[in-house]
């Protein structure tokens, strides 16, 4: 199989995300922290060592930022989202590009806590917020919350989160940013970063099951724990701990994944993320030039490729996406994602939320031999 689907999940895996996994699990695989024997603690010295690599690779001050593990991105941005109380009529911004990871939540909120939900202001041919008007809108509309997705999973842009960041703080707003698609690829300065949500399974090269979040401390006291139940520490309160990283971290910690994300991390560590961003960025690009090369595909890019990197989206003349993608499975072996990506709303500003696209998403363990592969097949049957 040539896989183009690294947007939904890196595969496959460093080698050695699967060995250690194995080796790690066979041997110590038990419960972190639930007991005083010795493979129980190693477990949990598995634990903070990632804590101390993911800080490590996203360049973070410890003393002030918390990593905290959840099962997945999704449950990180809701325990944020739905963990805050909000004023009356809040206001919640978001950009058109973010994951129903974001966007369910949000509406929920809208729906059931009386907040008011507001788009930034994006560039047609940019794909970038519009920061005089968006500035305009601040003071009008105060904001509480600013959400926004880093990297686009349906056109690969790159928002500026520092600069919106910024912004967002000149009116003491807190600040989510969606770094699953580039948690691993791009390091940000999160001085100005309240919650920094990261998935294990996509650009940091781990299993599924392990993703989190890096919070700022002192905006974690605001959050309410979206799950309650056993933290292996001060088990007689009626409430939870407010130790952290424990207040959010109840029951049992995947430590199978913890380990796979483990390994990954100390595969990016001797890779460099500089290193990774420079081939995914050569691979993207040569992959946009291969495709432009056919009149019957339309791509969906913003104009500056600087701001873009890994996905690139495209419509098919005579084929709708789910068509196209199923050719391109059956008879090539050659897997990619077909729809709306669970992000209704980018599809709407790209106009293309009848079908959507088809996605190629690309990963590190991704060459040109497997464009030189997808350029002989398409030439099979496309102009």
């Amino acid at each position: 199989m040539i896989y183009f689907d690294n947007s939904a999940t890196s595969f496959p895996k460093p080698e050695c995300v699967y060995e250690y996994m194995h080796e790690f699990y066979s041997n110590k695989g038990v419960n972190p922290g639930r007991g005083s024997y010795k493979s129980s603690q190693e477990a949990v010295e598995l634990m903070e060592n990632t804590r101390a690599l993911l800080s490590e690779i996203f360049e973070i001050n410890s003393g002030k930022k918390q990593v905290i593990f959840t099962p997945s991105a999704t449950f990180a941005i809701n325990m944020i989202l739905k963990g805050i109380s909000y004023q009356q009529n809040a206001n919640i911004y978001y950009t058109p590009f973010e994951h129903n990871a974001s966007l369910r939540p949000l509406y929920y909120l809208k729906e059931n806590q009386n907040i008011n939900l507001i788009k930034i202001p994006i560039n047609k041919k940019s794909f970038l917020p519009n920061f005089k008007k968006l500035e305009e809108v601040f003071k009008n509309k105060p904001p509480s919350m600013v959400v926004v997705s880093h990297i686009s999973n349906v056109c690969g842009v790159i928002q500026p989160v520092e600069k919106l960041a910024k912004l967002a703080k000149k009116y003491n707003s807190l600040v989510l940013i969606d770094a699953a698609q580039s948690a691993g690829l791009i390091n940000v300065n999160q001085e100005n970063i309240d919650f920094f949500v990261w998935a294990g399974h996509k650009s940091l090269y781990g299993p599924f099951g392990i993703s989190g979040v890096v919070a700022e401390k002192k905006s974690l006291q605001n959050i309410e724990p979206l799950l309650y139940g056993g933290t292996g520490i001060n088990s007689a309160l009626k409430e939870m701990p407010d130790a952290l990283p424990y207040k959010y971290e109840a029951g049992s910690n995947n430590i199978l994944a913890i380990a796979g994300l483990n390994a990954a991390l100390k595969w990016i560590k001797k890779t460099t993320v500089q290193k990774i961003y420079d081939h995914d960025r050569e691979l993207t690009q040569k992959l946009i030039e291969m495709l432009q090369n056919f009149i019957d595909i339309e791509l969906f890019l913003p104009e500056n490729l600087d701001n873009h990197i890994n996905i690139v989206s495209v419509r098919v003349n005579g084929y709708s996406p789910a068509e196209f993608g199923k050719l391109l499975d059956e008879k090539f072996d050659i897997a990619v994602r077909t729809g709306l990506h669970c992000a209704p709303e980018a599809h709407e500003f790209l106009g293309t939320n009848s079908e959507g696209l088809i996605r190629f998403s690309l990963g590190c363990l991704n060459n040109t031999h497997d464009l030189k592969i997808l350029l002989i097949n398409l030439s099979e049957f496309l102009i």
